[in-house]
């Protein structure tokens, strides 16, 4: 015995399978499309980038990293930390401080980008705040004291002497 297809069994096949090509064909064009999208956000910036939550360092400083990383100034054990209340006169600090809140405006966007920042946090609070670093002339005042703020010296450099830097051309 011979399977026979009727015509109207075939024209129901190829319906079906016009139907299919049809879906295929059309995930394939929104599949391309959604990846034109992506591109053309990823070659301009997105367009739907976040604004900054603090619109200036000296903003992030005094209402996020001071109020949430909050550090004893003076002699604590064996470390001795410092703070100027006038930090925004060291550059060094501001330089650091700008780097820092950058780097936690992008980060607070990411879903695992604060354990980086914290990373590096963790590196630039003792430098800011160590022996060393930009403060350590600085007096907090308070109870005991009247606080002072003194900059740092600048280092003396020498000009290059002519011609130094035309290696690089």
């Amino acid at each position: 015995m011979t399977a026979t297809t009727s015509p109207q069994t075939r024209n129901d096949a190829v319906s079906e399978l016009d139907e299919l090509a049809a879906e295929v064909a059309r995930l394939a064009a929104g599949v391309a499309d959604l990846q034109q999208a992506q591109a053309e956000r990823a070659q301009a910036g997105d367009g739907h980038e976040q604004p900054p939550l603090y619109s200036t360092v000296e903003q992030w400083v005094t209402k996020y990293l001071l109020p949430t990383f909050p550090r004893p100034v003076g002699e604590v054990g064996l470390t001795r930390w410092h703070w100027c209340e006038q930090w925004w006169r060291h550059d060094e600090a501001v330089t650091r401080l700008t780097a820092l809140w950058y780097g936690w405006e992008q980060a607070r966007l990411a879903m695992s980008g604060m354990l980086p920042w914290l990373r590096e946090l963790d590196h630039q609070l003792p430098i800011l705040c160590g022996d060393d670093g930009p403060f350590r002339n600085c007096v907090v005042g308070g109870d005991l004291g009247e606080t002072r703020h003194y900059s740092s010296p600048e280092m003396p450099a020498v000009p290059a002497p002519e011609n130094w830097w035309n290696w690089w051309d």
